[in-house]
Order: C-alpha cells, then structure tokens, then sequence
C-alpha cells in the first residue's frame, strides 16, 4: 500500500530524487590560471629540443679583480693573491691597483698565487696593505719592442638540463560521458580543468623543479628539469625576517648590474612588503599593464633606474610564510637569459586523445608536456627569501 498524508504539502513530502536542483551553470574556481612565467616563455623565448639533455655554453669576460691573501709592507715587492690568479687574472704588464690604499703596481713577473711588481706607479706612495685588500687591474702597460707575452684565454663553461616529462591522464567511463552534468557534459568540462591544472604544474617545476636524471626507473629513465631554484646559488638573500629598503637594493644591485630584461616573480607576502616600501614609485595596476601577455605591476629600482616588472604569484599564498619557507620568495629572473625547451614535436600541455587500451569501454585522454627549462649565466638572476614582514630601516 502506498503511503498517504493529509494536509497541506510541504518541500519535505515531496521525494529528493522528484526535486529539481537549482543549480548554476557557471563553476566557480577557486583560483585562475596564473602561469605567467610558463606563458611568458611560450611568447617570447622557446626552442625545441631535440635530445633527452639539453646544454648551452656560458661565457664571461676575464676578470678584473682579486684578493690579496696575506698583507704586504710598503717595501714589499711580492704579493701573494687568490690560487690561480696570479698568471691569470693578473699578467706581466700589467697595471694593478690598491684599492685599500690607492697606490698603483707595474707587474714584472707572474706566478700562479704570486707576482712581484714595480711599487709606486704613478702619483701615489707605496704604502703597506692588509691581507683583505682587493686589488683591481687596471689595464695592460707593455715595453716597447716587447714580445706579445702569454695570451689568456676564458673557457666557456657548460650549462645543461634534462627533458621532464609532465603527464596528466584522465580516464572517462562511456556511461559517465553519456550523462548530463551541471556544467557541461564530461570529458569537455573536466578537460578544460585538467589542462589549468597541468600548466600550473609545469609552472611549478619551472620554478622547483631538481636537475637530476636515473636509469635505474622502469621501464626507462627518469629525467628531472631543474627550475629557477634549482640554478640560483650566489645571488641569495635571506633578510631573516623583517625587511627594509636597503636589503632589497642590496638584493638587486647585483643581478640588475648584469640583466637586460628583468622581473620579479614574488610571493603575495613580498609583493605587500614591497608595496609598503616603494609606494611612491609603485606602479598601479591599471587594468594590467601588458607586458608578455600577462598583468604586471612594476617599481623603479634606485640604483640603475631599471623599471622592474612586478608579477605576484597568487599561488604561492598556499605556501608557509614564515622563516625561510617558500611563502617568504622572490626570483629575480633575467628573461633574456632563459628559454623554454619543449621535445621536438610537442608543446607546452599537448593533449593526447584516446590512449586507453582497445577493449575498453572507457576513453583516456593525456595532457603531456615534456620539457625542459635553458637557465644561463645565474648571476643575472637572484632569490630573495626569508621576507616575512616590512621595516622602514
């Protein structure tokens, strides 16, 4: 017998599967995409790699300093130097300054930790020099009728990384496809959420990602793209903490002194320290400024007046502030000196259709980026970290 009720009707007498849900079309995502280095490269700077390593050669210019290593009278005539500088950097001839004192040297002779020189050439007196004096050369002062001398030579140096293969299945039952979903019916939807969700991994691992390549995984080897974090040694400053003006100059000064195009991809907590340090040479952000295809706001450095484009990585909201944790960073990333190198063939999030096995009835899609990132010359790049509050000085 069916059940009976008397009285009015209510929304609870009415059965759940009888209710027509009320609900909206739209999806409302937590977070956009917010790729901007990805997409950046894929614009400006990509080239297609054709092995399962990929390599570029860095070169500098010969230096032009070094460092004393033990402290020399005002009669002394040899000097002890950095190991290996002292037949490389420095050379016969050449003109050598003090700069703890000012005096300048003639070099005679050359050894590989040593040279003697002439003391007080020039205008300025001999004058005794501490073990932590820097010495910079000048230039080169020859004899006349002398002989070229040992020519010096700056051997490039190799950069390399490996291809990282980046992939997303997605496996769809035929019935779950055949059904009508708010939204829109499946595998169209969650393709559409996958592929953010695979860029953003390739964004991270751009950034994250470790260099390192075995053969011992199955059934073949394994590589790993080094990202940003992965190459930058030197340039690292730690503020420990709160951070004022000068820390952040003294951050930049040096990569900035070598960079052509940089920007600063920082954390939400960085970018609200910087806010509150440059507010009079901030740039609004005026409905985004373009810059690669990407919104950017952007301040002007004070000691190169370099306009250095802004990007806050929302995502890294996720990521713990405190202490030296990844919430607290910046890179300072030269794009001039960084390319995009996907495998011959495929790009950045290339889909794959219909991998599954023949007999089943399902369907399996791929997103599939395999990858690697060029990262040359580290000193045109810089890590800030450990930022985790603003301080006037």
């Amino acid at each position: 017998m069916p059940t009976i009720t008397t009285g009015m009707i209510a929304t609870n007498d009415v059965l759940s599967n009888e209710q027509v849900v009320d609900m909206s079309e739209q999806v409302y995502k937590l977070q956009p995409d917010a790729t901007q280095f990805t997409t950046m490269l894929m614009e400006l700077s990509k080239k297609q790699a054709t092995q399962y390593v990929i390599d570029w050669l860095e070169e500098e210019y010969r230096p032009r300093t070094t460092s004393m290593t033990a402290s020399a009278t005002s009669a002394a005539t040899a000097f002890g130097v950095t190991a290996g500088h002292g037949n490389t950097v420095v050379a016969v001839g050449d003109v050598v300054r003090v700069m703890e004192t000012g005096e300048a040297l003639l070099v005679t002779t050359a050894a590989a930790s040593a040279f003697t020189a002439t003391r007080s050439w020039g205008g300025t007196a001999a004058a005794s020099a501490t073990s932590a004096a820097k010495l910079m050369i000048v230039g080169n002062a020859a004899a006349q009728g002398a002989s070229s001398g040992t020519a010096r030579y700056v051997v490039r140096a190799r950069g390399y990384n490996y291809i990282q293969e980046i992939r997303h299945p997605i496996f769809f039952s035929t019935v779950h496809m055949a059904s009508e979903l708010y939204g829109g019916r499946d595998p169209g939807k969650e393709l559409v959420r996958e592929a953010i969700n695979h860029k953003r991994n390739v964004e991270s691992t751009l950034f994250w990602g470790a260099r390192d390549y075995s053969t011992s995984t199955s059934p073949g080897p394994t590589g790993g793209c080094g990202g940003a974090f992965e190459f930058i040694s030197t340039n690292v400053t730690n503020t420990s903490g709160a951070t004022t003006p000068a820390e952040v100059d003294t951050f930049l000064r040096t990569p900035l002194s070598y960079a052509e195009d940089p920007v600063l991809f920082c954390s939400p907590l960085v970018a609200s320290i910087l806010s509150q340090m440059y507010r009079g040479i901030w740039q609004p952000n005026q409905g985004g400024l373009q810059k690669y295809g990407v919104k950017v706001t952007a301040f002007l450095d004070s000691t190169y007046g370099t306009n250095v484009p802004v990007i806050t990585k929302k995502e890294w909201i996720d990521l713990n502030a405190t202490g030296t944790n990844y919430g607290t960073y910046a890179f300072l990333i030269d794009m001039a000196a960084v390319r995009l190198r996907p495998l011959r063939g495929f790009n950045v999030g290339s889909l794959r259709r219909n991998i599954q096995e023949p007999s089943a009835t399902a369907e399996v899609h791929e997103y599939y980026s395999p990858l690697s990132l060029e990262f040359a010359h580290e000193s045109r790049h810089g890590i800030l970290k450990g930022a985790t509050s603003y301080a006037a000085s």
